[in-house]
């Protein structure tokens, strides 16, 4: 008897671990699927004597950024991802509110944090993972009162060059992995 077999094409949901340690932020409820995008721009060189043809091409760079539509309500992961923010907490209460500043001049990099983004489907390895080892984040809150739309804050990641590791952008598979030969 023949057995049949078909393509395991992964498909889910995800989270994101933003950060380390005890300032590790986790965006674990979202809405609209969390994005990773990355692009490489070329310039294309032409000579008169081919026209328009291109005869060569070379990488001028290369960026990469994470969008998680992130559907809580929580200040305080908020805080985390919100330039110019300060959150204030009344500790006996536990009310909470977020001050949003105007960012102008706001250093994105200084403040750049390791980003994981990790499937959720039980069959998912540290081989489905995509790190970046240093992004910015920028939150964007789009919050529409009525019964139809949940109030999501879209939170863009961006992708910096880790210049202690040769300028590494992102890893996609498990970070944690050495070569062990060639």
């Amino acid at each position: 008897m023949k057995m049949t077999q078909g393509i395991n094409v992964p498909i889910g949901p995800a989270i994101v671990e933003y950060g380390e340690g005890a300032d590790q932020v986790i965006f674990d409820i979202t809405k609209g699927g969390i994005v990773f995008s990355a692009t490489t721009t070329k310039q294309d060189t032409t000579v008169d004597q081919h026209g328009d043809t291109v005869v060569k091409s070379i990488v001028k760079g290369s960026t990469a950024q994470a969008t998680v539509p992130f559907a809580l309500h929580d200040l305080k992961r908020l805080a985390a991802v919100m330039p110019g923010s300060k959150l204030i907490e009344d500790i006996t209460t536990g009310k909470k509110k977020l001050k949003v500043y105007s960012g102008a001049g706001y250093d994105m990099l200084k403040n750049a944090k390791p980003l994981v983004i990790k499937p959720t489907d039980p069959d998912a390895t540290p081989d489905d993972w995509i790190t970046i080892p240093l992004a910015g984040a920028i939150a964007d809150p789009n919050y529409t009162y009525n019964s139809d739309n949940e109030r999501v804050t879209n939170v863009t990641f961006v992708a910096y060059p880790d210049l202690s590791q040769e300028g590494l952008l992102y890893v996609m598979g498990d970070d944690f992995v050495e070569s062990t030969g060639s």
